[in-house]
C-alpha cells in the first residue's frame, strides 16, 4: 500500500534484462565478484556465473528462486552456511535505496552503519538494488540429496503392547 509522499520501487525487470545487468568484476588481488541486481534470483545468478566464467557464488539459497536483494535482507541462511557462512557474509558491496529515496553505495568501508543494518534489516533501513557477491571456482560435480519425509504410525494397545500391523 502507498502512503502519501511515498516512495515505490519497480523490482519487476525481466529475467533478459537482469542477466544483462549482471558483471563480472575483478578487483586488484585477482578475486572474481558479480555484480547482480537486487530483484535478480539465486537461479539466474547461478547459471550466469556458471555458464559465462565457470564460477559459482560461495553460498547461496537452498531455493534458488527466491531473489539476492530478498535474501540477503533476510539473513540468507542455507544448508551451506555452516561451511561457508550465511550469504550476509558473502557480500563485498550494496547499492542501497534508502526510505529517504536516496541511491547509496555501501561496503563494509565505506558507510559501513547502513550496509550492516541493511545486510538481515528486513528491508526497513532501505531496499538493496545491486550486490556484488564474491565468486569462486564452480565445483566440477555437487551432491544432490532428496530426503522425503515418511509418516511413521505406530498404534499401541491400552495394554502398552504394540497393535497387530492389520487389525
Amino acid at each position: 500500500a502507498m502512503s502519501e509522499g511515498g516512495l515505490v520501487l519497480d523490482m519487476r525487470a525481466g529475467a533478459a534484462s537482469r542477466r544483462q545487468q549482471m558483471k563480472l568484476v575483478s578487483s586488484g588481488g585477482g578475486a572474481a565478484f558479480a555484480d547482480v541486481p537486487g530483484g535478480a534470483l539465486w537461479e539466474e545468478v547461478l547459471h550466469w556465473a556458471v555458464s559465462n566464467h565457470g564460477l559459482a557464488p560461495a553460498s547461496w539459497t537452498d531455493y534458488l528462486r527466491l531473489t539476492v536483494g530478498g535474501t540477503l535482507s533476510n539473513g540468507g541462511v542455507s544448508g551451506q552456511s555452516f561451511r561457508y557462512g550465511p550469504q550476509v557474509s558473502n557480500v563485498a558491496e550494496l547499492e542501497v535505496v534508502t526510505g529517504e529515496g536516496e541511491c547509496r553505495v555501501c561496503s563494509p568501508s565505506a558507510h559501513p552503519d547502513l550496509f550492516f543494518a541493511v545486510l538481515g534489516g528486513l528491508g526497513q533501513f532501505g531496499v538493496i538494488t545491486r550486490a556484488r557477491i564474491p565468486l569462486s571456482p564452480a565445483p566440477q560435480t555437487v551432491l544432490l540429496r532428496l530426503l522425503i519425509p515418511v509418516l511413521i504410525v505406530e498404534r499401541w494397545t491400552l495394554t502398552g503392547r504394540p497393535a497387530r500391523a492389520l487389525d
